[in-house]
């Protein structure tokens, strides 16, 4: 029966039993329960005369839990009020199976404490509220704890309010009501901050200029990547670091979290700070020690990315021995020296996956499943703490995160139960919870082998080089683009009839569109012999209402201009 229930997580034990569930609904007494177990149990199918559920809570520690479906009635024991929530979720995931619901029990418990979603709200889409309580809930389905948004200059912070109509913005009101949205869900909403690198808005302003590490830096028309590049505040100057003060000060009272992550990661212009006798790790260390000695002094537990200290291991004996680190590699193949040198350290630390989703369209399965799968397993090998999965959105963010769920999934199942494998059973669960469609994956992946043929970030070089000046190399072949054309026709057709959970399909078929604009479009920009079928005005009016329709403005326009551009123009 184990594996013919579809769940994500995988249950650490079901034993079936003889026997049905005799009633298709449930039935619970809300006095004495805890209200968040109440609205979970709201979201199974509720009737008076339903099968009664009975939750029994031991404690306040722990995330496990048992759960019992007998042939007349549904008992939850759980070791704290999060158990009992992870329960319902199990349960609901045991009628979405089907009914009638077999007599089972199960005992379950998580592999890693924390197990947590990072979403990338800066670089082009900014989520509004209802679109990230949604991805809330289907967090909370898969039984993850955390959640963070990756956030740059994207606050109503003082510093870059002339920014804000601009490039759009997250108010402390909204904060808050995610975050009391994310209690509601046993989610713990933790703060994430750029303090040190990606700082490129910030910087930009002529105000702030002056603190750039490259101050003779001069942009270039290719923002996207400019933006990825020189973004390091100067750590020795010293308003720096009251202008980071400033920033923590005005974000951290929005979050209840214990927890705050500066960030730090990736400060490739200090490499060529005008200092050239300085050593560049302990600058690096000099500044974060500031930094952590003002998020401790507001009662915080300090999260940072991990990249730039693995260069520099000889430094990290300096920083507070409670950091947590935040092991990042995104690679299909990823290096268990770097989950392995954190380990010796004796340092807590995270490992961080992706769901490879960032410029594209939609997520790159083949490489998303290698990389959660085996960091986890180097992380679960090497003691680490916990999983924080991420959703990055460079290149101006043009995958929305229903396009990423899958991975989202995938590492939440795998944070869970650590011995989960992306095989043909976890394909089958995820068509089943995810999206409500037999096959669903098999669709996915068409969609990723469709943008490999015709890649979003040389695509868009080849744009600004056509229209600034510069070499413009187009890489995709004739071929490819050909072939990218091909699949997209063949998959739509597979998605013309409604799904379970039709926001999927509508996403998919939106994603193939537009990669069937891509592909003609990077045709005629190399001078392929390509005839036209895509509809560019109509399938950019689609893409930009569906954006409308799930996020703030945001930098919606820069997509929209890139795509008009090379339609319009003789290219």
């Amino acid at each position: 029966r184990k594996n013919m229930l579809r769940l994500i997580p995988a249950v650490k034990t079901l034993t079936e039993k003889a026997g049905i569930l005799e009633k298709n609904t449930i039935f619970y007494n809300p006095d004495g329960l805890d209200p968040r177990l109440a609205r979970a149990l709201e979201k199974l199918p509720c009737d008076e005369n339903g099968a009664p559920v009975t939750v029994t809570v031991t404690g306040t520690e722990g995330e496990g839990y048992a759960l019992d479906v007998t042939e007349r009635a549904v008992a939850v024991t759980a070791e704290s009020p999060a158990g009992a929530f992870y329960a319902v979720q199990t349960l609901r995931q045991i009628f979405a199976n089907g009914t009638p619901v077999p007599c089972l029990h199960i005992e379950d418990a998580p592999d890693f404490p924390h197990r947590g979603f990072y979403q990338d709200v800066t670089r082009g889409r900014i989520p509004t509220v209802e679109t990230l309580k949604t991805l809330i809930d289907n967090m909370a389905y898969y039984k993850m704890n955390s959640l963070q948004l990756y956030v740059e200059h994207v606050f109503e912070f003082e510093e870059t309010k002339d920014l804000q109509p601009h490039t759009g913005y997250l108010t402390g009101a909204e904060l808050e009501e995610l975050d009391a949205y994310c209690r509601e869900n046993f989610i713990e909403f933790i703060p994430s901050l750029s303090t040190f690198g990606h700082l490129f808005e910030l910087l930009q302003q002529p105000r702030y200029q002056h603190l750039r590490v490259l101050g003779d830096y001069q942009p270039a028309p290719n923002f996207w990547d400019d933006r990825m590049r020189h973004h390091t505040i100067d750590p020795t100057n010293g308003e720096s670091f009251d202008v980071i003060q400033s920033l923590i000060d005005q974000y951290a009272p929005h979050f209840t979290s214990d927890y705050f992550n500066i960030c730090c990661d990736e400060t490739f212009d200090l490499q060529m700070h005008r200092d050239t006798e300085a050593d560049k790790g302990q600058m690096y260390v000099d500044f974060v020690q500031k930094i952590i000695g003002h998020v401790k002094g507001k009662n915080k537990k300090v999260m940072m990315w991990a990249d730039i200290l693995l260069k520099h291991p000889e430094t990290i004996h300096q920083l507070p021995e409670d950091t947590i680190f935040l092991n990042w590699k995104y690679a299909a193949n990823p290096p268990e020296e770097q989950i392995e040198k954190f380990a010796e350290l004796g340092r807590p630390q995270i490992v961080c996956p992706g769901t490879s989703s960032w410029s594209r369209l939609c997520e790159n399965v083949n490489v998303e499943e290698q990389n959660i799968v085996k960091l986890i397993d180097y992380g679960h090998k090497h003691g680490a703490i916990g999983v924080l999965n991420t959703n990055w959105g460079d290149w101006g963010n043009p995958c929305s995160i229903e396009m990423a769920s899958y991975g989202m999934a995938l590492g939440a199942g795998k944070s869970w139960a650590v011995d989960t494998v992306a095989d043909d059973n976890f394909h089958k669960a995820a068509d089943l919870l995810l999206y409500g469609k037999e096959g669903a994956f098999d669709l996915l992946c068409a969609l990723s082998r469709a943008q490999d043929k015709i890649r979003w970030n040389p695509f868009a070089k080849a744009y600004f080089a056509k229209r600034y000046g510069g070499e413009c190399v187009v890489e995709a072949t004739e071929e490819g683009c050909n072939q990218a054309v091909e699949i997209c026709k063949n998959t739509l057709k597979a998605l013309a009839k409604q799904w379970g959970h039709d926001e999927y399909r509508r996403e998919m078929v939106l994603t193939l569109k537009g990669i069937w604009v891509m592909a003609e479009l990077a045709a005629k920009m190399a001078g392929y012999d390509v005839s036209p079928t895509a509809d560019v005005p109509l399938w950019l009016a689609q893409y930009s209402d569906m954006w409308r329709k799930k996020n703030k403005e945001s930098e919606l326009r820069n997509i929209v201009e890139m795509f008009s551009w090379l339609n319009e123009n003789e290219i």
